[in-house]
């Protein structure tokens, strides 16, 4: 079914009281950030799966939206269905990726799909608390910062953080298009969804210059840690632990989870670790259900 099609009211609100119906999977998020989706719809909206994609050669083709780390099937699913929902998909979708989420696990076995991590921490209890659990070089560096001058800003320009994280990591982020981080700064400004919120902070030096950024969006179960960069001078400051220790603080006995997203790269995973986070998968499929000889395609 195309996203035109969808009863976006029935779509969100299974999406908002499903336990793994994340902000991914909203419809505005969808609708702002990919190209094109479609989904499966089981039943009367007792399960969905959201599917985005793009065309090229004239061929359907599903793809991973920049900023959408999961998405996959929310909802109640008969065991004996899964089958059926894999031939819809790769009957209209013949090649692909498709993100699934954590609570996913039974489909991606079926799918052959590969786990990826994720690490979260909850945010419902004291800031005490939760700093208690912290590696103790966290509030070290963060207290000598503060010391130093350094300031935690709340009112950063959501297009100052999206640019510094360009200029500060675009070399490695070459897939995402200019108008693809357009398109999440024009999401942040113009979304009307009350549910769905997003902030930015950011971490100064003593003489007033931006060294560390993060953007956040926000949905009724958990805070998504969207994008975070720094500068050389704030990597070697340590101004993201002053970022993260005060952020953690700031929201701190909300009845969320802080989700961190991922990481596989073996030095952000070492630095979320730091945080004393929980661990979960979410899962990527990719498949090619094209005839020979495009089906040797990877």
């Amino acid at each position: 079914m195309s996203s035109h099609q969808i009863d976006k009211f029935k779509w969100n609100t299974l999406v908002n009281n499903s336990i793994n119906g994340l902000i991914y999977a909203q419809s505005d998020l969808l609708d702002s950030l990919a190209d094109n989706w479609a989904a499966v719809i089981v039943g009367d909206y007792e399960a969905i799966l959201p599917i985005p994609y793009r065309k090229k050669w004239g061929l359907n083709y599903s793809y991973t939206v920049p900023f959408v780390q999961q998405l996959g099937l929310i909802g109640n699913l008969e065991a004996t269905q899964l089958a059926e929902i894999k031939s819809q998909i790769q009957k209209k979708f013949r090649y692909g990726t498709i993100q699934l989420n954590s609570g996913n696990a039974t489909l991606a076995n079926h799918f052959r799909a590969i786990p990826k991590p994720n690490m979260y921490l909850s945010l419902q209890q004291p800031f005490s608390v939760l700093n208690n659990t912290f590696k103790k070089e966290i509030s070290k560096i963060s207290i000598k910062l503060i010391a130093d001058k350094w300031i935690y800003n709340k009112t950063i320009h959501a297009k100052d953080c999206i640019n510094l994280y360009r200029r500060m990591q675009g070399h490695k982020m070459k897939h995402i298009k200019a108008y693809e981080f357009e398109r999440l700064f024009r999401f942040c400004i113009e979304n009307k969804n009350p549910n769905l919120q997003y902030y930015t902070r950011a971490v100064q030096n003593a003489a007033g210059e931006i060294c560390s950024v993060i953007l956040l969006l926000r949905d009724n179960k958990r805070i998504y840690n969207i994008i975070n960069a720094s500068t050389s001078e704030g990597r070697q400051a340590g101004a993201n632990y002053l970022l993260y220790y005060e952020c953690l603080k700031e929201f701190s006995e909300l009845p969320l989870l802080f989700d961190f997203e991922g990481s596989s790269i073996p030095g952000i995973a070492s630095f979320y670790n730091k945080f004393n986070p929980l661990k979960e998968f979410y899962f990527l499929w990719h498949y090619n259900a094209m005839p020979f000889p495009f089906s040797l395609i990877p």
